[in-house]
């Protein structure tokens, strides 16, 4: 097995993994950072995107008007330190992509803001299909080594510190550890956990993201958060969710049912939107259609501009079924994206384990362009200042030499199981069994028929190429993740709505929200290799 050492080992070349290696980068230390797709267009944002919060800014909030909202966000189940930070520091990021030749500005130099009161958002819309791109040129302007097509597949550890992972090449199967003084992990959202209506793979957000990350993290003895919430985003069919949704209440499409009865009527409503988009759907009044008929005209050329830049394939979708945003209704989908729970991290971006960070989406906190940006670039910082003072990452071979006969035998196997069938088997019984709404009855035979799954199949998988094999380490984080979702949705006993009712966990069976569960669920490895489960009060926000 090759050996690569470095300071920063980053997981995932996303945003939030291109911040942190640029920073980290300046901080004058070695990076190695790996993608599993390409640097350039590799995750969500691969495709393009058309806005990024601002935070504090003299056009958007102040100072004081984010604390004040970051003081609230404990009912969010976030870590309000990490809120701040990323609204102190969100503009400082614009300001970099900016630098890295991102057109954020208009032609004539101001920003085109739109302001959401009722969600604390001043968002700008901006020209970013090639945000990615240009990204990925910046990260390739310093001293990081680029690891494309190599996924994480394990992190090491060594006296109870993370000290690097094992890289696998999707294209050769070749497997490279890396020893770093300290670890990144930002894989982005895990979008391969629900079977959405596209199908297996989630056409919205990147099909790459299996939750790699956060099951190393949890098997590396990470303490996981949030890890019950469903998110469900609300978007056009064969489009982005932001073209419609993210805009102030008074420059919305309306969304209509099949009857055309207008369904979000008020500010309050659009607040609880994909609870009532769920309703409505249950009850039997879908499908649901986006009405930008009689917005006004500037409002419709914005919504194509970012249309043309978060996800620009929408338009040629829109032209080959003549559909027209001035003359008819737009379909639209409730799509089970991903799970909001992750690695539990401080301000710092540091986990429970000592040298390992995590950034962006893959912790239970941070999410878009503006989290991802922000976090990487602490994770970067802290991560260095970490690795000044740590000792140099040292393993034993027998060491290597154990995992790499263990993700290595499938290709082994001359009989066994498809690993795509094991991968729908799983997420099939998390679509069928742990949808928006939740019940223990329902929960505890999913779990049980996942625990077969798990127990019974995932050593009997078999690969005969390199991408083959990949998909059984995927298929491995699919299925830890799976796990973890269950048992903390089985242990809060409670509903509880975050975000627009997107982040969900709605519990049939207990169908109030109870104040006294406003803390974490906190998942961990225990000492016998069983998942543990407690819970864990969110700290208040610290003095300025």
């Amino acid at each position: 097995m090759q050996v690569v050492k470095t300071d920063i080992l980053v997981i995932g070349g996303g945003i939030a993994g291109c911040f942190a290696a640029i920073r980290a980068a300046k901080m004058g230390k070695s990076v190695a950072i790996l993608d599993k797709a390409t640097l350039r267009r590799g995750g969500s944002v691969g495709p393009g995107m058309d806005h990024v919060s601002i935070g504090v800014h003299p056009d958007s909030i102040s100072y004081e008007e984010a604390r004040k909202y970051a003081s609230t966000s404990k009912k969010e189940l976030v870590d309000p330190n990490v809120t701040l930070a990323v609204d102190v520091h969100a503009y400082e990021r614009v300001q970099d992509m900016e630098e890295f030749g991102i057109p954020v500005r208009e032609d004539d130099g101001s920003y085109f803001i739109w302001r959401i009161p009722e969600r604390h958002y001043c968002c700008v819309s901006y020209r970013g299909v090639d945000t990615k791109v240009k990204l990925g040129q910046a990260v390739e302007k310093t001293n990081a080594q680029v690891f494309e097509r190599t996924m994480g597949v394990e992190l090491l550890k060594k006296d109870g510190r993370v000290v690097g992972a094992i890289g696998m090449n999707t294209r050769t199967g070749e497997l490279t550890a890396f020893l770093a003084k300290a670890t990144i992990l930002s894989t982005g959202e895990t979008t391969r956990q629900y079977i959405a209506p596209d199908g297996p793979y989630n056409t919205y957000f990147s099909p790459t993201n299996t939750g790699d990350a956060e099951a190393m993290a949890y098997r590396a003895g990470a303490k996981m958060v949030n890890m019950e919430f469903l998110y469900w985003d609300y978007v056009l069919v064969r489009a982005g969710g932001g073209i419609v949704g993210v805009k102030p209440f008074d420059k919305m499409a309306k969304l209509v049912n099949r009857n055309g009865d207008v369904i979000l009527n008020t500010p309050e409503e659009s607040v609880m939107r994909c609870f009532l988009m769920q309703k409505e759907l249950i009850e039997g009044r879908g499908p649901l259609y986006w009405d930008l008929r009689d917005l006004p005209e500037d409002v419709i050329k914005m919504h194509e501009r970012e249309m043309s830049n978060e996800y620009p394939i929408t338009k040629q979708w829109f032209k080959q079924r003549k559909l027209d945003l001035r003359k008819d209704l737009i379909p639209m989908k409730l799509d089970p994206c991903c799970i909001m729970g992750g690695p539990l991290v401080d301000e710092t971006l540091q986990t429970s384990v000592p040298g390992l960070y995590a950034a962006g989406a893959t912790t239970a906190f941070a999410r878009a362009i503006v989290g991802a940006s922000v976090t990487g670039d602490i994770a970067g910082e802290q991560a260095s200042i970490f690795a000044e003072t740590a000792g140099e990452p040292e393993v034993t071979t027998e060491y290597l030499k154990e995992l790499e006969n263990t993700i290595l035998a499938p290709l082994g196997r001359e009989e066994g199981i498809d690993p795509k069938e094991l991968e729908l088997a799983a997420r099939g019984l998390i679509t069928e069994y742990v949808g928006y709404f939740k019940d223990e009855k329902m929960m505890e035979y999913a779990l049980e028929k996942l625990l077969d799954l798990k127990n019974n199949f995932t050593d009997k998988m078999t690969a005969s190429n390199p991408h083959e094999l990949m998909r059984c380490c995927e298929v491995k984080s699919i299925i830890d993740y799976a796990e973890m979702h269950i048992r903390a949705s089985l242990y809060r006993k409670e509903t509880r709505f975050r975000h627009l009712a997107n982040y969900v966990h709605y519990r049939a069976d207990y169908p109030d929200t109870d104040p006294k569960w406003e803390k974490w669920v906190v998942v961990e490895k225990g000492e016998n290799n069983e998942m543990e489960l407690s819970t864990s009060e969110i700290p208040e926000l610290k003095e300025a």
